[in-house]
């Protein structure tokens, strides 16, 4: 198979060539060629698929209409592989069921354990289970089972830092806005303490521990270059402000920080202090989301936007380069997940993502992004050589 005229990175115009799933040939554009099947990319950006490490299902409710829904969204997002967070509380039988369902799936899908009582970790990893994930707050017993478990079975574990007894009920960020709004707000240290408390926890028993969704400036300086983070887009690109007049689409966790946070992580991405971009996509119905900001629920849908969003605030805007993007989008999470694919380049698997730079839209009304025009489309998406659409 040929793409043809695609620019690489949305620079350099080529024809890449890719036998048996994998990238054999990139050559100047107008060369000659023996393959039959050829798609014209008509001067589209080519791009390594995206793979995001925190998806989670509708509602947070497995089903197989949920399970079928999310991988579409994310297909045809250019999303070609998640870790998809546990809200499922298999047992070892109906977990050996679900992944043998996930091996018929297209969109490449990693399941996580979360650490829990009465659950067996070590039957659960043996069965497939990629990684760990737990909560900073679990009690001490638990945290460090799941800390030697990780180690045992010398998997990651993903551990969210926030102590969730500390505020009573905080909805979003205890800030000015917070305090205008008389909502009840959920303070940084929260956060900040626990990532010191699992650093250290981490260090004792050399696990590999991914800090999950961090939203501070603290929080990442805390973080020495060797120690791992995931970051949402959208702590990135939208501040607390945002939760004005009530706005719910603006309620999610954590929560949207001040803007001096956002605009650090933002510098932090770029200096490549982040290892993995997500676009925590946490998805709830419109009936969860369209209620009095308390009552709301956290969430925010997401994964068929993350690549315009993404080049929207941070690519269209010279901020960042394709290449500089897809490193925490595409390679560092594809090297994480063990697969041959992330980049443009001989020899990997021919994963990508054909994107129309020049098309805009706005989204729906229920969007956190409503007020903002966003720019560039998913045309096509390849998978290990395979045209899906």
């Amino acid at each position: 198979m040929i793409i043809k005229n695609a620019k690489i990175y949305g620079k350099d115009l080529r024809d890449i060539i890719i036998e048996k799933g994998l990238i054999t040939e990139i050559k100047e554009c107008g060369s000659k060629h023996n393959q039959k099947e050829i798609l014209d990319a008509k001067k589209l950006t080519i791009l390594p698929s995206f793979v995001d490490l925190n998806v989670n299902l509708k509602n947070d409710k497995f089903s197989l209409t949920n399970l079928e829904l999310l991988e579409n969204e994310c297909l045809r997002g250019g999303v070609g592989a998640i870790i998809l967070r546990d809200v499922m509380d298999f047992d070892e039988e109906s977990f050996e069921l679900f992944l043998h369902n996930l091996k018929q799936r297209k969109l490449r899908i990693f399941t996580s354990i979360k650490v829990k009582e009465n659950k067996n970790l070590a039957t659960l990893i043996n069965k497939g289970a990629f990684c760990l994930e737990c909560e900073s707050s679990l009690n001490a017993n638990l945290l460090r089972l799941g800390m030697q478990y990780a180690l045992m079975k010398d998997v990651p574990v993903f551990v969210r830092c926030y102590d969730e007894d500390f505020d009573d009920n905080g909805v979003m960020n205890d800030c000015p806005m917070s305090f205008e709004l008389g909502l009840c707000g959920m303070s940084s240290v929260a956060e900040i303490s626990e990532v010191a408390k699992i650093r250290e926890i981490a260090d004792f028993y050399k696990t590999k521990v991914v800090f999950d969704l961090l939203s501070l400036e603290k929080s990442l300086n805390l973080l020495s270059s060797k120690e791992v983070s995931l970051v949402s887009l959208h702590h990135l690109i939208k501040d607390d402000k945002n939760c004005e007049g009530f706005n719910t689409a603006a309620k999610i966790m954590p929560p949207l920080r001040a803007f001096k946070d956002m605009k650090f992580l933002k510098n932090a991405l770029k200096k490549g202090k982040i290892n993995f971009l997500s676009a925590m996509h946490s998805p709830k119905s419109i009936s969860l989301k369209d209620l009095a900001f308390d009552e709301a629920a956290f969430g925010i849908h997401s994964i068929c936007e993350f690549i315009s969003l993404c080049y929207t605030f941070l690519v269209k805007e010279g901020f960042l380069s394709w290449e500089e993007l897809c490193k925490s989008a595409s390679k560092n999470p594809s090297e994480f997940l063990g697969l041959n694919s992330g980049e443009i380049k001989l020899g990997k698997e021919a994963s990508f993502v054909l994107f129309d730079e020049t098309k805009s839209f706005k989204p729906n009304s229920s969007s956190l992004y409503a007020k903002d025009t966003l720019f560039g489309e998913v045309k096509h998406h390849i998978l290990k050589g395979e045209v899906l659409f």
